[in-house]
């Protein structure tokens, strides 16, 4: 399952790429990856080490684009598309991962699940949004 582009109603109403999930009894919901992303800390609560996480493997990222520019000068011109693509593909996983570590957190409690709410990192789909 990938993610897919929602309406933040917590931002405005501005798309962005949400991991989408049912809760049961067909209640969906969707979790803002993209912000959870970009600011790691708001992951802090629900796990110590979630922070850190994010932020080694997107330094790995990174670092596979330097390599790959750096193979460019040294191995092949075509060094660096291989090195971009790997720094792509790693950042969309991470953050895919993000959003699947809040979803592991609104499904292990009710105190996280209305926590991330309050972040506005989650909301509700209703039946027309959820097309």
């Amino acid at each position: 399952m990938f993610l897919s582009c929602q309406p933040n109603p917590h931002r405005g109403g501005r798309m962005t790429r949400a991991l989408v999930f049912d809760h049961g009894a067909g209640q969906r919901f969707a979790i803002d990856a993209e912000i959870l992303h970009k600011q790691p800390g708001l992951l802090e609560e629900f796990g110590h080490n979630l922070p850190l996480r994010f932020k080694v493997l997107d330094g790995v990222a990174y670092a596979l684009c330097f390599v790959g520019g750096v193979g460019t000068v040294t191995v092949a011109w075509w060094m660096f598309f291989v090195g971009l693509a790997a720094c792509v593909l790693m950042l969309a996983t991470n953050r895919k991962s993000a959003g699947e570590a809040a979803r592991r957190a609104a499904r292990r409690s009710v105190d996280d699940f209305r926590r991330l709410h309050e972040l506005g990192c989650l909301w509700v789909l209703y039946p027309a949004d959820a097309a």
